[in-house]
């Protein structure tokens, strides 16, 4: 499930990616992946219903949420995953995290049709139009130490303007499921849709990475081509990972894909739910001990692989699947009830 990856020598327009790899899909890989979306939405609320009700007399009242985020965490570290619900992050993005937030805007802008001459003065004035003051403060805070911190951004981005009309490209939409008439909901947010049935094309779903390469961003990827197949009732044909200067990171969506997104997802709404009412959480030394709320208490990022996870690093070196910019800033989940 790894997919195609054009490396640094090799970064072709992301329009030319698609295309090419659109070509190559077969009409069978399609529609097989389409066939099995219903018996993996059945399968998924099936195993989210028993988990509530193994526990419904320990159950927390209120929504159970397993966004994308969580998902990961739970992969990674229990201990993790509970410690960033109970004491989200309030700290302000690193650099790598900022850098993420601009080649986004960057993307948005680009589609637009607007100019990029002036990286930060442009990045600045979306983020105040969307409200998003505190960002704002951290950009001219970057800028102010180094004035060209998101210069080198700007080229890969304008590959987004040679996008066709046609293909209808969407930015920042949302794709959510709701399991066991609504008492666990899974949401994401996708960073660029293309095609789709409402244009009578094949979807393209496209994820954009400011990081290295990482194989946590194909399973990702991999949710949103089950999420958007569930809400969509057609999964799309490709996801794409797209890094700025590593190329498109190509997927064709069959079968495979979305019954390995659906076992990890039932999976983490039954370990969340165990969890949520009272289990002890697991502890697994990592990367992620780098970011975790509760390091500085938990016996377990004092083993040798939390800390040989930071040991002789070159920023953005891959170290177990995991490079710098993995621990992604993100706003506060909307709406989350447990």
């Amino acid at each position: 499930m790894d997919g195609v990856h054009t490396g640094p020598e090799a970064v072709v327009p992301l329009a030319v990616a698609v295309d090419d790899a659109l070509a190559s899909v077969p009409p069978d890989l399609v529609d097989g992946a389409e066939q099995v979306l219903s018996g993996l939405l059945a399968s998924v609320d099936d195993r989210a219903r028993s988990a509530l009700d193994r526990v419904a007399d320990r159950l927390p009242a209120g929504v159970v949420r397993v966004p994308k985020g969580r998902i990961a965490d739970l992969q990674r570290c229990e201990r993790l995953a509970v410690a960033r619900h109970l004491r989200p992050d309030g700290r302000p993005p690193g650099r790598a995290a900022l850098r993420g937030v601009a080649l986004d805007r960057f993307v948005l802008l680009a589609v637009g049709g607007s100019a990029l001459d002036e990286p930060t003065a442009e990045l600045l004035s979306v983020l105040d139009a969307q409200g998003e003051e505190s960002l704002c403060d951290q950009v001219l805070a970057a800028a102010t130490d180094d004035l060209g911190v998101f210069d080198d951004l700007v080229g890969p981005v304008e590959s987004w303007r040679d996008l066709p009309e046609e293909w209808w490209p969407r930015l920042q939409t949302a794709a959510t499921v709701s399991l066991a008439d609504g008492r666990v909901v899974c949401s994401g947010r996708l960073d660029a849709e293309l095609g789709g049935p409402l244009v009578h094309r094949a979807g393209v779903v496209v994820e954009v990475k400011s990081s290295s390469p990482s194989p946590a961003h194909v399973e990702e990827v991999a949710l949103y081509a089950l999420l958007v197949g569930w809400r969509d009732g057609v999964p799309p044909a490709l996801v794409v990972r797209w890094y700025p200067f590593h190329g498109a990171a190509v997927m064709p969506v069959d079968a495979g894909v979305l019954e390995s997104a659906a076992t990890r997802l039932a999976g983490a709404v039954e370990v969340w739910v165990e969890l949520l009412a009272g289990r002890e959480p697991r502890e697994v030394p990592g990367p992620w001990c780098r970011w975790c709320p509760d390091a500085s208490g938990c016996p377990s990022s004092t083993a040798p692989a939390a800390q040989d996870a930071g040991a002789d690093r070159v920023p953005g070196q891959v170290v177990d699947g995991f490079d710098d910019g993995e621990a992604e800033w993100e706003p506060p989940e909307d709406g989350v009830d447990t």
